[in-house]
């Protein structure tokens, strides 16, 4: 069964959580420091969604502790939250560098912990299907060379994301393009700005939101445009939604600002493993994609890092 691990030195702390989170679809595992933590993880890495981890710890800390696991490979993908009274720039940036793209400050709010935990839970299960998907999936992409494609629901987005990662040596990193993708879909052409995403997320609808919209009238004729080229070993995929566009620019890298919001993190993820060149208003947007056996050349190499994921 799937399950969530709590790192903490402080007993009540932990009781306190698993109390919170009880009624959750998922396992809690505990554990009460990072050598335990880490014995536990190299045990169950494969039914444990994600981990919630307290930065200060005897023995072996929690920024410790992340970094042993951005550094193992079954490890790697697992969505960390951070859990630490220290919320200074400076230390969240730290635990950003270092892979940690959730944070939880203590004291915590109950409401603040279920969205967290659910939104940390929620990623990891979605990356599990669509690698899964992706191994399962055939590849028609293989000898394509030009092509122009339209969808306008998550799951067209889903399955043209998987079509063009098979496309690679390294579907799994190419699977990023999602990100984006579903961006367009959600942000671009049915307009839910970050403020109703994230409130949607605390609700736990935020798909179903989604499928409302796209039935609306008005979104009845909405959508992406995806404009396929092979070059060589590299594919651009250049994605136009029929959204007003936006500020991309604050979204390219992963900000301290947005450190404790459920969401807020696709676009510099997917940027560690792909190239993306925003145009116009910011509803186009040029994805380059390295299918050769260099892994180094995709991306941008300087934004890439251990705590990126998929």
């Amino acid at each position: 069964m799937d399950a969530v691990l709590i790192v903490d030195d402080d007993p009540g702390i932990l009781l306190l959580i698993k109390h919170i989170l009880a009624e959750e679809d998922f396992r809690l595992l505990t554990a009460s420091d990072g050598e335990v933590a880490r014995t536990l993880l190299e045990q169950g890495s494969s039914n444990i969604l994600a981990v919630l981890l307290d930065w200060q710890m005897p023995k072996m800390s929690g920024i410790e502790v992340l970094g042993w696991m951005k550094s193992q490979p079954k490890l790697e993908d697992i969505p960390v939250i951070m859990q630490t009274a220290m919320d200074s720039p400076e230390q969240i940036r730290q635990g950003i560098d270092a892979g940690a793209f959730y944070y939880l400050t203590k004291p915590f709010d109950k409401t603040v912990l279920h969205s967290i935990v659910r939104a940390a839970v929620t990623d990891a299960r979605t990356t599990r299907s669509l690698l899964k998907k992706l191994k399962e999936s055939e590849n028609p992409f293989h000898s394509l060379f030009e092509g122009k494609f339209r969808f306008r629901t998550l799951a067209e987005a889903e399955r043209m994301a998987l079509w063009i990662a098979n496309a690679c040596p390294s579907p799994e990193k190419a699977m990023q393009i999602s990100e984006i993708l579903i961006n367009a879909v959600e942000h671009g052409n049915l307009g839910i700005t970050y403020k109703e995403k994230g409130e949607f997320l605390a609700k736990g609808n935020w798909r179903e939101e989604v499928e409302r919209r796209l039935a609306l009238p008005e979104n009845a004729q909405k959508y992406i445009d995806l404009d396929i080229k092979r070059h060589g070993s590299t594919v651009t995929v250049l994605v136009e939604d029929q959204g007003a566009g936006f500020d991309h620019s604050s979204y390219l890298e992963f900000s301290e600002d947005r450190a404790f919001d459920t969401h807020g993190r696709g676009i510099a993820m997917a940027r560690a493993y792909l190239g993306l060149e925003y145009q116009g208003k910011g509803n186009r947007v040029l994805v380059t994609v390295t299918c050769g056996d260099n892994e180094e050349e995709s991306g941008s190499p300087a934004v890439r890092s251990k705590g990126s994921r998929w």
